[in-house]
C-alpha cells in the first residue's frame, strides 16, 4: 500500500531527489554536489541560537543508543559514541542522547538515565565530547551541547526488551487499541505527582 511518504534512503542521487521534490510541489535549489568550507557552504556558516553562537549548521540530534549500563549510566560504548560527536566537527549536539529522566519512563533497559545517580556519569560525556573537539578543531566557544529529557509514555520498556510497560496520563481510545492498553488499565497512569516527580 503507497501511504504517499517515501523513505529518503531510497532517494539515491540529486537528480532523484529534485523529482521527489517536484512530485511534492516544493520549490527547493538544491547543488549538485556538498559545497566546502572553502567554497563558502552554507553549512559551514556560523548561526546564533539565543544566546549562543553556533561555529557552523552540522548538527546532531539525539539518539537512543541503548548502550547505556543496567543503571542508567553511560557505557564504553556510550562514552565513545560522545567522542566521535566532538571528532565530527558538529558545532551543534542537538541533545545528544535522549535520556530518561526516570527508570520507568525508559524506552529500554539500557537507556542512558538523567537523574542525579548518573550525573557524573553524564558529566563525562560532555567531558569527552568537549575533549576531542578541543583536540581536533583547537576551539569549543562556538560548541553547543545539549541533552534530549524524555519519557517513553505508552513505549516503555524499562526491565525487558521485549515487554511493553506503558506509563500514561490518559486513556486515548485509538492509541490504546492499537498498542493493546486495555481502557480499564488504571495501573497504567500516572498521577499529577508522576509527571511532577
Amino acid at each position: 500500500m503507497d501511504d504517499g511518504f517515501l523513505k529518503l534512503a531510497r532517494i539515491k542521487n540529486v537528480e532523484a531527489f529534485r523529482i521527489r521534490l517536484g512530485e511534492l510541489g516544493i520549490d527547493l535549489p538544491v547543488d549538485d554536489e556538498v559545497l566546502t568550507e572553502s567554497q563558502n557552504s552554507p553549512l559551514a556558516q556560523s548561526m546564533r541560537l539565543g544566546p549562543y553562537g553556533v561555529g557552523n549548521r552540522w548538527c546532531i540530534h539525539p539518539m537512543e543508543g541503548w548502550d547505556a549500563n543496567r543503571d542508567g549510566s553511560p557505557s564504553e560504548h556510550t562514552l565513545r559514541r560522545w567522542k566521535n560527536f566532538g571528532l565530527s566537527g558538529a558545532k551543534l549536539i542537538w541533545g545528544g542522547e535522549a535520556a530518561a529522566v526516570c527508570t520507568e519512563g525508559r524506552a529500554n533497559p539500557n537507556q542512558t538515565l538523567a537523574v542525579p545517580e548518573t550525573k557524573i556519569g553524564l558529566a563525562q560525556l560532555r567531558t569527552a565530547l568537549v575533549a576531542a573537539h578541543q583536540e581536533s578543531f583547537d576551539k569549543t566557544d562556538d560548541l553547543v551541547v545539549g541533552l534530549q529529557l524524555t519519557h517513553s509514555g505508552r513505549f516503555c520498556r524499562p526491565n525487558q526488551k521485549d515487554k511493553a510497560e506503558p506509563r500514561i496520563v490518559y486513556h486515548h481510545p485509538l492509541l490504546d487499541r492499537k498498542f493493546g492498553i486495555a481502557p480499564s488499565a488504571d495501573d497504567v497512569l500516572m498521577d499529577d505527582g508522576d509527571v511532577k516527580r
